[in-house]
């Protein structure tokens, strides 16, 4: 890990709160990954941008980090600060408009738009996300994105519309260029409170019956004009494991975590799944997931 006098020094000359040598696992849905050098939690927007300003002017790796639901930390940790954004909270509705911010977690936006009769994010129900998460991975399910009802954000960098957001299938420009969302503007839909409320348990009943209990980050790889679960099962993988980590025999696209699992079981397994699928099917898969810290010395960020 890096020397923590430097974050401690951060810390307190910003006057945020931090961790050193922290756990990441308690923060991600696979509950596994070693600790990252320094854990920021700011409590204001102001706070985060000062915050990135400063990690960026003295060339010090960081990474934001929301909810933790589709993300694998090393075992090895990560050699760096993480910016949580868990404590910027607040939900605002005017009309058909509702904005939150990052920390704000989707059930959250979900039930405020019930009660406003404002709907059209029902299809999320059930995700364990974050606003600012989901928004940068593009968070979705059955054929919708949480970018289709995304009116603007508000990045480190600046304000970002709808279309210069750069939505794509799980990603996004806050994503790719590191730019922390603080709070997103949701143009949604007038609904009926009851027609709205069967939706959600419509759509929370169906993801209970295809998904899997267990430790898990949802989908590990991309429907990329396939779907992945299909040729997974296809090619006889539900049920293969390595170590405390096997592939789930309900979904052959979700890969649970057993007590005892590791990081290093769950990227292993990932690089057997996409070896047979390769050479059974000439697919190659792409991960959804995303990795945090160094795996066989390869940092993915």
């Amino acid at each position: 890990m890096k020397d923590n006098g430097v974050y401690a020094e951060i810390s307190e000359k910003l006057g945020v709160k931090a961790r050193y040598n922290a756990s990441l696992a308690s923060m991600c849905s696979y509950g596994t990954g070693g600790n990252a050098s320094a854990i920021f939690y700011p409590e204001s927007e102001d706070a985060v941008r000062l915050l990135d300003r400063t990690l960026r002017e003295r060339n010090l790796p960081f990474v934001y980090l929301g909810g933790g639901t589709n993300v694998l930390v090393s075992d090895n940790g990560y050699f760096g600060a993480v910016i949580s954004t868990s404590d910027l909270k607040g939900i605002t509705v005017n009309g058909k408009i509702l904005t939150a911010k990052a920390g704000d977690k989707i059930s959250d936006i979900m039930t405020s738009a019930l009660y406003n009769s404002l709907g059209g994010i029902e299809f999320l129900s059930g995700i364990p996300a974050s606003v600012g998460g989901a928004v940068a991975m593009n968070a979705g399910c059955f054929g919708k994105s949480v970018g289709d009802y995304v009116s603007y954000v508000v990045a480190v960098s600046g304000i970002y519309p709808a279309g210069e957001c750069g939505f794509g299938y799980r990603t996004s420009r806050f994503l790719t260029e590191n730019d922390g969302v603080l709070s997103v503007c949701f143009n949604l839909d007038n609904a009926e409170y009851e027609q709205s409320e069967n939706k959600i348990t419509y759509f929370t009943a169906m993801r209970r019956r295809k998904q899997p209990i267990g430790k898990s980050a949802g989908s590990v790889f991309k429907n990329d004009g396939y779907f992945a679960g299909k040729v997974i099962e296809s090619c006889d993988l539900k049920g293969l494991s390595e170590g405390n980590a096997f592939v789930s025999e309900k979904h052959a696209n979700f890969i649970i975590a057993k007590n005892g699992a590791t990081s290093t079981d769950i990227r292993r397994l990932i690089e057997k799944i996409k070896a047979a699928v390769k050479e059974k099917r000439n697919v190659e898969l792409v991960e959804e997931i995303r990795y945090l810290g160094e795996f066989e010395n390869e940092d993915k960020f």
